[in-house]
Parts: structure tokens; sequence; C-alpha cells
């Protein structure tokens, strides 16, 4: 029984597929690589400053708990990027939730410093009640657009 010949076209076509599934694999294992490097680099960060707002609990000045408070909610909206990151590490299908998580963190965030700062005489009244309003306005279109996407992905 004769076996089939390969032809050169049947050649080329499976030396092309080899070389794309080794390149396919090294950028995956370089991917896997960066994904590492930037998720030790999240919880560096997160580390240093959840350090510096303890040490200012123990050194509390006029500014310090507005400082904490900013921190800590900074520190919040790291280890969501650090979640996304990990998604990603893990290959999970892409979200929008952690972002809009992350913008709803960050908008509480401008909104409480602003009225501490509003409370302690260092901003001008018209402009923090303007700001905390515009902070408000963005947490309840991102907690409507949280809404919205998640009931599209439950729809799926």
């Amino acid at each position: 029984m004769e076996t089939p010949v390969e032809t050169n076209e049947q050649k080329k076509t499976t030396i092309e597929n080899r070389v794309i599934g080794w390149f396919g694999r090294l950028f995956s294992y370089l991917d896997d690589i960066i994904l590492i490097i930037v998720s030790l680099g999240i919880i560096a960060v997160a580390i240093i400053v959840m350090s510096e707002a303890f040490f200012d609990i123990f050194t509390i000045r006029a500014y310090s708990v507005t400082h904490i408070i900013s921190d800590l909610m900074f520190v919040l909206i790291i280890m969501e990027l650090f979640r996304q990151v990990m998604r990603q590490f893990l290959r999970h299908q892409f979200s929008l939730n952690p972002f809009l998580f992350i913008g709803v963190i960050a908008s509480i965030r401008g909104m409480l410093i602003m009225q501490m700062g509003l409370a302690m005489g260092e901003v001008e009244w018209t402009r923090g009640v303007i700001q905390a309003g515009v902070y408000a306005v963005i947490v309840l279109i991102l907690v409507v657009c949280y809404y919205f996407t998640s009931k599209t992905e439950r729809a799926r």
C-alpha cells in the first residue's frame, strides 16, 4: 500500500503552523510574566500606601484624617486593579464591572475628601458643593451602567 506523498505546499503549511504555534506559546509566556510583574508591583504599591496610612494614624495631625481616608480608598482602587490583572492572568472573560467599581470608589473618595475639606474650611463652599455634586452624579451614572452591564452579562 502506498503512503501519500506530501506536496511542497503541505510541507510549507505545516512549517508555518509550527512556527505560529511556537510564537503563540512564547507570547503567552511573556504575557504571563508581564502580568506577574505588574501584579507584584500593584501589591507593592498597595503595601506602601497602607503603611503610610498606618504611620499617619500614629502621628495624627489636622490633615491626617483626610489623608488616611484618601490613602485607604486609594488602596481599594489599587486592589480592584489587581483583581482585573488577575482576571487577565487566569484568562477569565473581560468584564467592565471592575472598572465601574474603580470609578465608584474614586468618586466616593473625591466626595469624602471634598466634604472634609469643606468641614475644615480648606475649600471654598461653592466650589466644594459643586465638586461633590459632580462626584455624586458620576456615582449615579456608574451605578446605572453597572446595572445595565450586569443585566446584559446575565442575559448571555
